[in-house]
């Protein structure tokens, strides 16, 4: 295999790994125990709504990720397997790809911040 071949696919390899390192940000939190509720069972409605904003919350993100790491792995393949010519058009796909994937880690980021400062503000 000649140079350009190993960097390219090493290039492809690294940036699957930094997206897969994203996948980290979904957290799948444990009911708390019976003896911390200090007797009060009842659930109140923006509780309950929380709860299901956080759900939301962690299934976009998940589906965000895998759908950038699937659209990762089918550009790859097309631009291993083109032909020289059409490499130009793939390229161009990519950074559309690239700019796509850094506004949806930002998005998911944000979010999480403002769910964080939020919780933290209504305590």
């Amino acid at each position: 295999m000649s140079k350009k071949r190993i960097v390219k696919i090493l290039s492809i390899a690294l940036m699957v790994a930094m997206i897969a390192m994203c996948l980290q940000n979904v957290a799948f939190a444990e009911m708390p125990e019976p003896s911390k509720f200090n007797g009060d069972t009842t659930t109140n409605t923006a509780g309950t709504f929380t709860d299901v904003l956080n759900k939301i919350l962690g299934i976009a993100q998940v589906v965000g990720v895998a759908v950038a790491i699937i659209m990762l792995i089918v550009l790859a393949i097309k631009y291993i397997s083109s032909a020289p010519g059409d490499k130009a058009d793939i390229k161009k796909h990519a950074v559309i790809y690239i700019v796509g994937a850094v506004v949806l880690f930002g998005a998911s980021g944000l979010l999480g911040l403002v769910k964080n400062f939020s919780e933290e503000a209504f305590k």
